[in-house]
């Protein structure tokens, strides 16, 4: 600015000078007033140009000022960033699931909701007023609505469970699952577990029941593995990836989730033990864990298994075991063949799995039960899949009254339409009992047929039994 200013006096003397020596200098060539003019304008000219580059260098000042500020505000932005990726959480989506994890792969959260809504409708001959008219009962329920968490924490080998549970008969919320399990490093495979779990006991039962091809869990699931099966205890297990796994679990007994510590007649049974081997002929394990079909297999599969469980309550016990084969194809079939047996010693009265069904035992008996069951489906493509099941039961004749029926026989057949995988689908099935239940389990739809006794709870059976289920589901 100072330049500017000089520049312009300078001119203004100029100016003046050339006047000065005009008026003093008569005779000589003067000036005209328009080259004084002219003169005078190109002063200004210079003037006015050193005014704009002032002006100029002082929007570039300004410019790089901001830049500079910018650069800045970027260079926090890519630290802060720096920071997040290799000290804090990342989400996403992947493999059907959405996760949030830290950088380094130590802390894995995965939140997930199930939500079953069902219609269930139930014909039954011979049912009521002591078994000489027939009954029709219909409604709607929320079969399942379940949320939960799981993971990994601190390391890759510490992963965790919580599941929770909305009672579909009252809408109270409880505890199905809470539990660690930590991976020996450098074991071999080996690894540990305790707090409230499924029990190593039936690959049906260990199945979340989202992922079940059928409808739901079948009777023969329900009366002699409880269920879903959740157990308190601790474990140890083995797997390694490869052929062979299998766990071994010391428990409170069978029908003992979210209860203390003190022993039978409070709780439901003193102490048990339970164990599960399983081999696997070819395939991925992966398609074993998540079906007893073949809906979005990605490898042919044959696995063989084994499991037992020995429950004492007092001077009661029981002994449950099961053999099962599951075979999975890429092209769409799935068979699934498991037996079940269960042998009691002076059995407790109306033992109550966790689906409602009973077995009805009478106090003091002995005996054996068993059953059969099979499944064979088939996806025809990502969308269509129908499947059949058989069920033979046959309950020990010592806890029926004469005359009653002790066997019982389940005809199934359904269709799933996936919309989304088993995220979301509609299910539909047709369920066929000739000679009805002696027993109930409202859980999966079936009702007690014909006249019961007041002491066993155990009906005598005896007329056919239809019951209709559609059930949609979301599992997130």
């Amino acid at each position: 600015m100072n330049r500017v200013r000089n520049s312009y006096w300078s001119g203004l003397a100029l100016v003046a000078a050339v006047g000065v020596t005009g008026a003093g200098a008569a005779g000589a060539d003067q000036p005209s007033n328009q080259e004084l003019l002219d003169k005078v304008n190109a002063l200004q000219a210079q003037v006015d140009q050193l005014k704009g580059q002032q002006q100029l260098k002082q929007d570039l000042d300004r410019v790089a000022g901001d830049k500079s500020t910018a650069d800045s505000v970027q260079a926090e932005a890519d630290r802060r960033s720096t920071l997040l990726t290799a000290e804090g959480f990342t989400s996403g989506y992947s493999d059907g699931k959405f996760l949030i994890q830290s950088g380094d792969g130590r802390y894995v959260l995965h939140p997930w909701l199930q939500l079953q809504f069902r219609d269930v409708t139930t014909y039954r001959e011979d049912a009521q007023h002591n078994g000489r008219d027939n009954d029709t009962q219909n409604g709607f329920e929320i079969r399942r609505l379940k949320f939960g968490f799981d993971g990994n924490a601190i390391a890759p080998e510490l992963t965790y469970a919580l599941q929770f549970a909305v009672d579909r008969k009252t809408g109270v919320l409880s505890l199905e699952q809470a539990f660690g399990k930590y991976r020996i490093p450098n074991a071999g495979g080996l690894y540990v577990k305790g707090g409230q779990y499924k029990e190593p006991l039936d690959h049906e039962q260990l199945l979340a029941s989202r992922y079940l091809t059928a409808l739901d869990r079948t009777l023969s699931n329900d009366l002699f593995s409880n269920g879903e099966g959740f157990v308190q205890g601790i474990s140890a297990g083995f797997d390694n990836g490869g052929p062979v796994r299998g766990e071994f679990a010391f428990t409170d007994g069978q029908r003992t989730a979210n209860t203390n510590f003190q022993d039978f007649s409070t709780t439901p049974a003193d102490w048990g033990v339970a164990g599960r081997a399983e081999y696997k002929i070819f395939g991925n394990w992966s398609d074993y864990d998540r079906t007893t079909g073949a809906y979005d297999t990605k490898s042919n599969f044959l696995v063989f298994g084994a499991g037992a469980d020995y429950t004492e309550a007092g001077d009661t016990n029981s002994f449950v075991h099961v053999l099962d084969a599951n075979y999975g194809s890429t092209r769409g079939l799935g068979v699934y063949g498991a037996y079940t047996g269960r042998a009691f010693n002076h059995a407790a009265l109306g033992s109550i799995g966790s689906n409602g069904g009973t077995t009805g035992k009478t106090v003091g008996t002995d005996g054996y039960d068993w059953s059969f069951r099979g499944q064979v489906s088939y996806a025809i493509d990502t969308h269509w899949e129908p499947y059949v099941q058989y069920e033979f039961i046959h309950l020990d004749h010592s806890n029926f009254p004469a005359g009653a029926k002790n066997d019982i026989q389940v005809l199934r057949a359904g269709v799933n339409y996936y919309f989304h995988g088993t995220q979301a689908r509609l299910t539909f099935d047709i369920n066929y009992l000739p000679d009805g239940s002696p027993v109930s389990d409202d859980g999966i739809g079936i009702l007690a047929t014909g006249a019961s006794t007041k002491t066993t709870g155990i009906s005598h059976g005896g007329g056919n039994e239809f019951i209709a289920r559609a059930q949609f589901q979301i599992a997130l």
